[in-house]
């Protein structure tokens, strides 16, 4: 998994991109209205490509980080949960944990693991 981005990085990366105001050549018999136009060069066209590429990161950080906000909120709405079940029957210690997100490091000997809805179905 990639790093976790912060709220505060993903806010503070901004950048600015100057736009090339791009005219057509024109040529007018009398000189009046003519003007060379602008040409398309290496740096102008590497000016577009790194714009897009630096659009195209920050938009994979911000899908990045909702998907990292949407686990992290499962999570704790799956505590808090489970918490206020615990407190409600009586039952207010000796309580673990566990969304089983993968099972590393755990053996699961009956059942089955959905991990795409993150649930362990016991028989």
């Amino acid at each position: 998994m990639a790093d976790v981005i912060e709220l505060k990085d993903l806010l503070d990366e901004k950048y600015d991109h100057i736009p090339t105001v791009w005219h057509d050549k024109v040529v007018d018999p009398e000189g009046d209205n003519s003007h060379p136009g602008v040409k398309f060069t290496a740096k102008r066209g590497n000016n577009l490509e790194t714009g897009i590429d630096k659009a195209h990161d920050r938009l994979n950080n911000i899908v990045d980080y909702i998907g990292e906000s949407d686990r992290m909120q499962k999570n704790l709405r799956f505590e808090f949960l489970l918490l206020k079940a615990s407190v409600t029957s009586g039952l207010t210690s000796n309580i673990f944990v566990d969304n089983f997100e993968a099972l590393d490091g755990i053996t699961l000997a009956a059942g089955a693991h959905d991990q795409g809805l993150q649930r362990i179905y016991l028989p």
